[in-house]
């Protein structure tokens, strides 16, 4: 097997090599007082071969590096002090980019996390422009009325997951929806996060 960052032969998708060049955020936990989201946990800077695992997984489609950073992203929530979730829910992506790509990073990335998965407690009903060259302003405005929680999620507390955090924009529409639809807490845990 080839590391799917550098290319050299490796016992993983991502090679040790590689994994210790990712820069660790210092204080990843982050408890927010305003707007949806209550926590937010990220794990690595949007930088050097975290960003470049982000973009090969997202857009080069080398799902190779999705079991490896699932796994990783796993290993580091068990190893911090977080507050409790009853479900992980991936950030959904709208059926037309689903069918284009084939796979949702964010699911890929939240199936090793010790929880009920519900994919389908948030779905995305609209269908949005990326968001990554759009300013602060316009990522908000991008994603009004773009998701819709399950009743399910009523009294739960959801840890949202998902490939990157940059502006908020996305994790504060997904906690919108859920808490309309009842949700207790909602925090979101991701592997970057860029600045």
């Amino acid at each position: 097997m080839r590391c799917g960052l550098c290319g050299l032969i490796a016992t993983s998708g991502v090679c040790e090599d590689c994994l210790a060049e990712f820069k660790p955020i210092e204080s990843p936990v982050e408890a927010l007082s305003t707007g949806p989201v209550d926590f937010a946990i990220c794990l690595y800077h949007y930088q050097g071969r975290a960003s470049q695992a982000v973009r090969r997984l997202k857009y080069d489609r080398v799902t190779s590096l999705a079991d490896p950073l699932a796994r990783l992203m796993a290993t580091k929530a068990r190893e911090l002090t977080i507050p409790r979730y009853d479900l992980v829910c991936p950030v959904p992506i709208h059926w037309r980019r689903l069918c284009w790509r084939g796979f949702n990073q964010a699911e890929l990335l939240a199936r090793d996390l010790a929880a009920r998965s519900q994919q389908r407690a948030l779905l995305r009903i609209r269908a949005t422009r990326p968001q990554v060259r759009l300013n602060p302003q316009e990522r908000a405005i991008n994603l009004v009325g773009a998701f819709r929680a399950n009743p399910s999620v009523y009294g739960q507390s959801v840890l949202l997951v998902d490939d990157v955090l940059t502006s908020g924009s996305t994790a504060q529409a997904c906690a919108e929806a859920l808490k309309v639809a009842g949700a207790e807490k909602v925090g979101i845990l991701t592997l970057t996060k860029g600045g």
